[in-house]
Formats: C-alpha cells, structure tokens, sequence
C-alpha cells in the first residue's frame, strides 16, 4: 500500500457520528464527543461544516467556567480547513502537518461534509512505508517539547491548567519520576459528561495503563503499538525507567522519513515563520496535475481572504481563466514574475517559483507571493483630483484599442471636450471652486457613458473619451448627451452660489479618420477647436 493509491474518503469517518447542528449546547457537544470517541464534534449548518469542537476546547472551556447551555453557534463556528475526498492519504497528511491541526474535515466536490481523517488514521494506513524506514524515537525526540507532567495528589483542575496553559493533549502523573498514570483530553471529556467535581484528586480517575517506549524504540514499533491499542500517544523513558517525554501521533506525521513533508522539510519549513511575517500574501499550492490545491498560506492571506481557504482549489483565490495561465507559464518557466489579476474590486500582482515532484500523486508544489497593488495601480493611472484616468493612461490605452482593432476590425470613437471659458471661473469664484467643476464634469461624463468606456483628464480642463466598438453615428449621441448634461447641470460651489458651465466637442472615428493613434488624436483635435471657433458648447463629429 502506498500514499498515492488510498483516497481520503476511502478511510474518512463517517461524519453522522460526528456531525452536530448549529444550535447544539455544549453539554450535548461533549455527549456526543463522548460516545463517538473520536474527540471531535463538527458543527453542520445544513450540509456544510461550518465549525469545529474538540476535546482540546471542552478542557478550555472547561477551564474558562463556560456554561453547558452555550451553543455551537456561539463557541465552536470558526474556519476549519477541509480536504477532497477524491485526494491521496498523502496530500491529506500534508494538510495536516503544514497546518498543525489533528483532524481535517472531509468533504464531496459540492462542498458538502462527508467525516473526518485524522493523524492516527493517515498513519494506520502509512503502517507498511515504515517498514522501509529505519527512524527511531530518539531521532525525533530532540525536536519534542520538554516534558510537562502532574503528581497523582494534585487536582484534576491544576491537569487542566497545565493542558490549557502548555497546549498539550495528554499530561503523565509522575511518581518519584516514574509514570504511574496518564490523563488525557479524552478522560476530561469523560469525566466532565459524568459530572465529576474538578477538585478531586487526579489519582482517582487517571489511566493506570501507561504505554512507553525507550529512545532506541523504532518508530514502527510505536506506530504499531498506538493503533493495536487505539491510543495517540506514548511517554518516552530512560534505561531508569524515568519519564523523560512523551511523543504523539502528530510528532510521527512530522518526521516521516521519505514522505510528503521531506519536501517541505528541505524547501518550506526553514523560512515559515519568517513569511509569516511578512505583509506580502504567501501561500503554497500543491500541482496534482488535473487540479491546484491551496496547501498552506501564511498570516496576511489567512486575514484578507481567511483561513478556509486552505484545502481549497486555488481558482477561489485567483479566478479561474488567470490562474490556468499563471500555473501553464510556472510549469513551463519554473517561475512567474508580476501577473496581475482581478479579484472582487481589488487588483493583485503574482510572483513565484515552482519546483516538480517525482511522486505518485504530486506533480509539482508553487511558493506564490501575492500583492495588492490596487492603491498603486490607482496612484499611476489616475488623476487625483476627478478620479479620470490620467493622460499617461489614456495614451498606452488608446495604442492598445488601435491595434486590437486592427487585429479585429472592430470600430472605435475618441471624443475630446474642453471646458469653454473656464479661466473665468477660476479668475471670478478661485482655484478652489474650479476644482470643484472639474470633478462635476468628470462625474457628468461618467453618467453618460457605457461601463466600458473610459473618461480621461487629457490637460488642465481637457477631457479625453475612448468609445470601443462604437459607429460614428452613436459616438456623436454620446458626445451630445454628455454636452447637454454639463449644460444643464448647476455646480454649488462655496458659499452655497450656483454657477453652469459649457464645454466644445470634438469626435473622430477609427477607419473614418484614420487606422493610427497619432492622425486620430489630430483629427479630434481640429474638430473640438472647429467648435470653439464656431460659437462654443456644440459637438462636431465626422460627417
């Protein structure tokens, strides 16, 4: 058996014996969690997975006084990060490792939950890729917490202070240095469905079977031993018999020898904690081929896009037509250098590198660093003051419709409007209130206008137009519609006086007036000045 022919559903829980509705209490929580022995309950809002309680919560909350009545609604919705059935073991373990959870939900292509996988079932199925593996505890056992433990006189309120306070799942009750006894998250969910007052001495309701294991045990071994007898954990002793550790399922997963997170090991991990303090969007994706996988991101995505995406197709982070491109040029190219795309109302900017896998089911893995350049992209292409389009831009975009409507033989329309007499209001009413006009010109422009069209601040009180895929006939209507609402429009200015203003047109047309940006833009210009000379406030369009 390997990790690139098990799926994820083939060995996921079945999730009714989990599964609990929004509105459950706590004490129906740990029930349930209790008689399903799988330390977990998932909080369902209809078909969805929607939150998460484990027993590491009970003994929290446990340890906060929370109420039994409280609900799941209220305690136990958060993000959780889910799995596709239809994946490998493998990229499942991955999940789990690089996200440091215990448990990953299950869910169908709908999105709908099916059961949980957990460390403990990911290596039951690993078991014969250990046999190839000469790794022993004392390999791993550097990397391992020092040890935390608890006398068999204290109460069981100070294991729970020390499970809360040290993070931990399981605490031994040492004897003279020797482990007579272990208390689990699992005892205190026991214990707390039975009612058992939390003064009580920890001695009375401790497991008396304490499974360890010396430093030149082999990992199978202790693989073995925790799935024949159902347990997460063993303590770690010396020659002495003295407890020296304790070592857990998800110590395991992480020092797989050969597997999945080698890779990490040697490419990711040494720098996660530095990208995670980084502002910049990180994230890792897993290639599997037919499908990109989000695998971990760090703090700054987990913040604007939150944490459930991981797990997720990257396509719900960068749409889809985009990322089909981005990820053909990083096989490609190994890298990609600055793609921008759009996501909502804000735009992004997308570098990389990818490196391939020789595996089964991985094909390759991406580091993606993602910036939100939209105050950038705003800053160089807008003007500050009317929130047009500057000249700049308006110049590189008018080249690039030329040439798409070469390419195309489609129909475009410029059209440049300048403000008649408009030193006057500056002279008469002050700089102030002629920013005010422009910025009421610019919005009178944009009413009239399609989506599509963009409005640009060519000079001082000069406006440029770009229509694409429009006739001349209807470009002219435009330009009319747009001088009759400047005409009419009234502008309160300071002081709460009115005051109108006009504006000359001028149009021209792709084919009519010429098939470059240069003889379009002289054209247009004729024309505007063909309507200041004669009389202001009117559109000359071609004829």
């Amino acid at each position: 058996m390997t990790t690139g022919t098990v799926l994820v559903r083939d060995i996921a829980e079945n999730g009714s014996g989990v599964a609990v509705p929004v509105d459950a209490t706590l004490k129906e929580m740990v029930r349930k969690m209790s008689g399903n022995g799988k330390g977990v309950v998932i909080v369902l809002e209809g078909k969805k997975a929607v939150g998460i309680l484990t027993e590491r919560d009970v003994v929290r909350l446990l340890y906060a006084g929370s109420s039994p009545e409280e609900t799941a609604d209220h305690i136990a919705r958060k993000p959780i990060v889910s799995v596709d059935g239809e994946r490998t073991i493998g990229h499942a373990l991955n999940l789990l490792v690089e996200n440091g959870i215990r448990r990953l939900v299950v869910v169908d292509d709908s999105g709908n939950f099916l059961g949980i996988v957990t460390h403990k079932d990911l290596l039951r199925h690993l078991e014969d890729d250990y046999y190839r593996s000469t790794l022993k505890v004392k390999h791993i056992f550097d990397g391992l917490k020092n040890l935390v433990s608890v006398k068999p006189a204290d109460p069981i309120t100070e294991v729970l202070r020390t499970m809360v306070e040290h993070r931990i799942s399981a605490v031994p009750i040492l004897e003279r240095g020797k482990p007579i006894g272990i208390i689990t998250e699992k005892d205190i969910l026991r214990m707390a469905d039975e009612g058992v007052p939390l003064r009580e001495e920890v001695s009375r309701h401790m497991s008396g079977d304490v499974v360890s294991a010396g430093l030149e045990t082999g990992v199978i071994e202790v693989v073995r031993t925790m799935n024949s007898m159902n347990i997460g954990r063993v303590v770690v002793t010396d020659p002495d018999g003295l407890a020296i550790g304790m070592i857990t399922n998800r110590d395991i997963a992480r020092n797989i020898e050969g597997d999945y997170n080698d890779f990490l090991e040697r490419k990711f991990r040494q720098t996660k904690e530095f990208l995670n303090m980084l502002p910049e969007m990180m994230l890792e994706v897993i290639n599997m081929g037919d499908a990109q996988t989000i695998l971990w991101t760090n703090d700054a995505v987990a913040s604007r896009f939150g944490r459930e995406v991981v797990g997720k197709p990257v396509y719900e982070l960068i749409p889809k037509k985009r990322w089909d491109e981005i990820i053909s040029t990083l096989v490609r190219q190994k890298k990609v250098d600055n793609v921008r795309f759009k996501k909502d109302d804000r735009i992004y900017e997308c570098s990389g590198f990818y490196m391939p896998l020789d595996r089964v089911s991985d094909v390759g893995r991406a580091q993606l660093m993602i910036r939100d350049i939209t105050e950038e992209v705003i800053l160089a292409t807008t003007d500050p003051l009317t929130g047009a389009y500057n000249r700049r831009f308006m110049s590189e975009f008018l080249a690039r419709e030329t040439d798409r409507s070469i390419r195309t033989n489609k129909e475009f329309a410029l059209i440049l409007a300048d403000l008649d007499h408009f030193k006057r209001v500056n002279d008469t009413y002050g700089h102030p209130a002629g920013d005010i006009v422009l910025k009421a010109v610019v919005e009178a422009m944009t009413t009239c206008t399609r989506q599509y069209d963009l409005v640009g601040r060519y000079g001082g009180e000069e406006f440029l137009i770009i229509l694409p895929e429009i006739d001349k006939e209807k470009a002219a209507e435009i330009a009319e519609r747009i001088r009759k609402r400047i005409e009419s429009r009234e502008i309160e200015i300071a002081g709460g006086k009115r005051l109108s203003v006009t504006a000359s047109f001028g149009v021209a047309h792709f084919g009519v007036d010429g098939r470059i940006a240069e003889d379009l833009l002289v054209k247009v210009d004729e024309r505007l000045y063909r309507a200041k000379r004669e009389g202001r406030n009117r559109v000359v369009s071609p004829g």
